[in-house]
């Protein structure tokens, strides 16, 4: 075989290896959210409108930046959607081979996010339930973020996390908040802050999964 072929074919050959590793990577990744996950794309539309949503409340608050590094995500099929991940979560850094590097957030969550924190009834009020749900979404995504980019004790990311909620606090969109809205919103972030700080104590030392 010529020199030229023997290049050729070992580059054919590493593409294919290249392909199945990838593939394996899809798979473990997939499995670890508990199977059928898709992306979040344009032809879901249900989970488009849903995460548009949470765009616009982002902005509303002043956290543009932080919407648009999800879009970036979205649009690059890193953001994705498990319809079963577990109730316990309501997002996911998953990483495998170094080289499938997704976050997964529940489908449940996505669609609805005060049904996923609240899914039996309760004696908060509505609106109450439904801050808390939006603004711990947005957090669980700020930490799933922070794994993303680099990140891997779990407590550091739980700092991500309640840092983000407490930037929210002291935002100019907090500051002119008033009256119902104002005892609501810091209602809500204040549980937020103590959910994550509880979660991170459990978590201990711990590290994100790698399927």
């Amino acid at each position: 075989m010529r020199a030229g072929s023997q290049i050729v074919a070992a580059a054919l050959l590493a593409a294919a290896t290249y392909g199945v590793l990838v593939g394996i990577a899809e798979a473990k990744v997939d499995a670890a959210v508990g199977g059928g996950a898709f992306p979040l794309d344009d032809r879901r539309v249900p989970e488009r409108e849903a995460f548009e949503r949470i765009r616009a409340r982002l902005e509303e608050i002043g956290e543009g930046r932080f919407s648009d590094r999800l879009e970036a995500l979205r649009v690059e099929r890193v953001l994705w959607v498990a319809p079963s991940l577990g109730p316990d979560r309501w997002a996911v850094f998953a990483e495998s081979l170094r080289l499938v590097r997704r976050v997964y957030v529940r489908q449940k969550a996505l669609l609805d996010p005060r049904a996923h924190l609240y899914p039996s009834p309760s004696a908060v009020p509505d609106a109450h339930q439904r801050a808390f749900a939006w603004i711990s979404l947005a957090g669980a995504l700020r930490h799933e973020l922070a794994h993303h980019e680099g990140m891997i004790e779990e407590h550091e990311a739980y700092a991500t996390e309640m840092a983000w909620y407490e930037g929210v606090r002291a935002s100019p969109w907090f500051a002119a908040l008033r009256g119902e809205d104002l005892r609501m919103f810091d209602w809500a972030l204040q549980s937020a802050v103590l959910t994550a700080r509880s979660a991170s104590a459990r978590s201990g030392a711990g590290t994100r999964a790698r399927p």
